[in-house]
C-alpha cells in the first residue's frame, strides 16, 4: 500500500469515499432535482480546485486503485480551498442555480472548524468499506500526525458525526479529544442530520 498526493488520472471510488465522510451534509448542500451531490465531488475533483480537488486530497493506493481519501489543510490555505468550491459551483451549477447552492454551503461552517495556520485539519476521510478493520485509516492518520508534528503544528484537528462511533473510536486511540459538540444549522425536507463532535489532538 503507498500513501501520496491524489493524482487527476487515480482510479477507484474516490468521490463516494469523500461522500462517505459527510453524506448528510454533502446532500443538503449539493443535491438538485437532476444532480447528486457525488455528480459535484467528481467535478470538484477533476478540477483540482477546492478542498475535493486532487490537488488537496491524500490517497491510499492498493494495486493501482484507491482504497482510502483524506484531505488536510491548515488555515493558511483556507481561503484559496474555499475560493475554489465557490468557482466550481459557479460552473456546475450555473448561474440560475450558483445563488442557492452558496446559500446552504454557509451552513457547513456550523459542523466544520475554520482551522487556524498553526492547526491541521482532516476532512473527507473515508475508507474502502472492503478494507476497513485492516489498519488503512491508522496508517494514514500515522503519516499524516507525523508530519504534522513535523512541520511545528500545534494542533490536529477534525469534525466527526455523533453517528460514526467508529471513527471516534479511531480517533480516540491516536488522542484525539472532543473538544465541542456542534449542531448543524441547516434544514432541508427528507435529510435527517446528525451532530458532530470537533476532536483534537495537541501536537507541540
Amino acid at each position: 500500500m503507498e500513501i501520496r498526493k491524489a493524482k487527476k488520472n487515480d482510479v477507484g471510488a474516490i468521490a463516494k469515499l469523500m461522500y462517505s465522510s459527510g453524506a448528510e451534509v454533502y446532500d443538503f448542500v449539493y443535491r438538485t432535482n437532476n444532480k447528486t451531490a457525488l455528480d459535484y465531488i467528481r467535478f470538484e475533483y477533476k478540477s483540482g480546485r477546492g478542498s475535493c480537488g486532487y490537488k488537496n486530497v491524500t490517497v491510499a493506493v492498493k494495486d493501482g486503485e484507491v482504497i482510502a481519501t483524506g484531505c488536510f489543510y491548515n488555515g493558511k490555505v483556507y481561503g484559496k480551498l474555499i475560493l475554489g468550491v465557490v468557482i466550481n459551483m459557479s460552473m456546475f451549477y450555473g448561474l440560475f442555480k450558483f445563488k442557492e447552492i452558496l446559500n446552504r454551503s454557509k451552513h457547513t461552517g456550523s459542523v466544520m472548524k475554520r482551522p487556524r495556520e498553526t492547526e491541521l485539519y482532516l476532512s473527507n476521510f473515508g475508507v474502502s468499506e472492503k478494507y476497513r478493520g485492516q489498519g488503512i485509516g491508522t496508517a494514514m492518520l500515522n503519516k499524516k500526525i507525523a508530519e504534522a508534528q513535523k512541520a511545528n503544528y500545534k494542533k490536529f484537528i477534525l469534525d466527526v458525526s455523533d453517528k460514526n462511533p467508529r471513527a471516534e473510536a479511531l480517533y480516540a486511540k491516536h488522542g484525539m479529544i472532543v473538544t465541542k459538540i456542534k449542531k448543524f444549522t441547516g434544514q432541508r425536507d427528507g435529510i435527517e442530520y446528525s451532530n458532530a463532535k470537533q476532536m483534537e489532538l495537541v501536537l507541540n
